[in-house]
């Protein structure tokens, strides 16, 4: 999948302020690490004049906050280096102009897309140049901050305007949030007399904004491999992106699925038949591990495993036992005595708790539950500060006997 940013679009609506969603539960903290994907668009409702042929306006920038915001709090502090420190970030820089009459029924133009940190935004705002913007009337008639007739603006410069949002956003880790911004035409146009022609219009913004967050129908998967045969990850028969022939010790790159209706499948080699027993059971706003890993009997089993949001400035590790015996688990500083055990009988097609480990090199040991017997040494390992990683212990090699294990990070 993607990796993890805000989509901000921006619309307009001439007979009210509804707002069009248009696409990506449980949101990280602002102080975590983790980052999601914002979109913005924009889009509009059929305008209720005749007169109007274009209403054209330039889009600065878009900008967010953690913190509510009033009307002067968006007009206020708009140059850069003010707004970093009255806490804006800018979210879409467009630069451009944008015909709002153009912009309806469901069609929206794409204004920018970030990176955020993960968290609960409340306050949005757009920066417009009015000197930039005018409307323009079916007989070509161009009207203007400095026409007569003309519009009238608050400013003869850009402007910061609040955008009402009908919710929160929640931008969540891995995940795609879009952000509609409805430019409500009919409301912040106002006409002065009788006509447009001859009075021109008044300018008094009406702004709203609506997300669609899929984190509150997705799912962040990836399929690890602890089988000896290549392995196809797909959804409705296609290989997602980075799924295909997954080796062992070797997972997919992270993919945002519905939680309800997933459909995925997971093939063998060039086989095109889906494994038996693949029905792995989602949570939205969730991210889980499907771990493949040899059955008692022969052939594949399956287990899916949710992994936890990594917390800001530590390192997480769990363990999952794809072998048929229990085992300990020693996350050491390199050549340490073993101590006590990190993971204490870990069962066999389970998963352990995800503990917290020294961020930077460990040496990982394994060993029989309850004794000292190294049955394997997985060397020096290193572990990152805001990672949440699982161990996956897989049986042996063929003509081998120590069991094999590898990392695969959470998504």
């Amino acid at each position: 999948m993607r990796s993890r940013f805000f989509t901000i679009s921006i619309c307009s609506t001439l007979i009210g302020a509804g707002a069009t969603a248009i696409a990506c539960s449980d949101s990280t903290s602002p102080g975590r690490s983790a980052t999601g994907t914002l979109v913005t668009r924009l889009t509009d409702a059929p305008f209720p004049t005749d007169e109007v042929k274009r209403v054209d306006i330039f889009v600065v920038r878009v900008d967010a906050r953690l913190g509510d915001v009033t009307d002067a709090d968006a007009s206020s502090a708009l140059d850069d280096q003010s707004s970093a420190s009255s806490g804006w970030k800018t979210v879409a820089t467009p630069n451009a102009i944008f015909d709002l009459l153009s912009l309806q029924n469901g069609i929206a133009a794409t204004l920018g897309q970030v990176n955020l940190p993960a968290g609960t935004y409340n306050g949005f705002r757009v920066v417009i140049d009015q000197s930039k913007s005018s409307a323009t009337l079916k007989d070509g008639l161009v009207l203007d901050g400095g026409s007569t007739p003309g519009i009238k603006f608050p400013s003869a410069g850009q402007s910061g305007i609040k955008i009402a949002l009908a919710q929160p956003v929640k931008i969540v880790a891995n995940t795609e949030t879009d952000l509609v911004v409805d430019f409500s035409v009919a409301q912040s146009f106002v006409m002065r007399g009788n006509t447009v022609e001859q009075n021109g219009l008044l300018f008094k913004p009406v702004i709203s904004a609506a997300v669609s967050n899929l984190a509150l129908t997705n799912s962040n998967i990836r399929l690890a491999n602890a089988t000896d045969n290549a392995l196809n990850l797909l959804q409705n028969g296609t290989a997602l992106a980075g799924s295909s022939s997954i080796a062992f010790g070797a997972s997919s790159t992270c993919s945002s699925v519905n939680a309800a209706t997933p459909t995925l499948t997971v093939t063998q080699g060039s086989s095109t038949t889906a494994l038996a027993g693949f029905s792995p059971s989602l949570v939205a706003g969730h991210p889980f591990t499907l771990v493949a890993y040899p059955a008692a009997g022969g052939g594949v089993q399956f287990a899916t495993v949710e992994q936890p949001i990594p917390v800001s400035g530590q390192a997480q590790l769990s363990v999952f036992n794809a072998i048929p015996v229990p085992f300990d688990v020693y996350v050491t500083a390199p050549g340490a005595a073993l101590g006590t055990a990190t993971f204490s009988n870990v069962l066999p097609a389970a998963t352990s708790t995800s503990l917290t480990v020294p961020v930077g090199s460990s040496q990982i040991r394994l060993t029989g539950a309850g004794n000292t017997t190294v049955l394997l040494d997985f060397g020096t390992q290193s572990f990152v500060a805001g990672q949440n990683q699982m161990l996956i212990v897989a049986p042996a090699s063929p003509s081998t006997t120590p069991p094999r294990a590898f990392l695969v990070a959470g998504c």
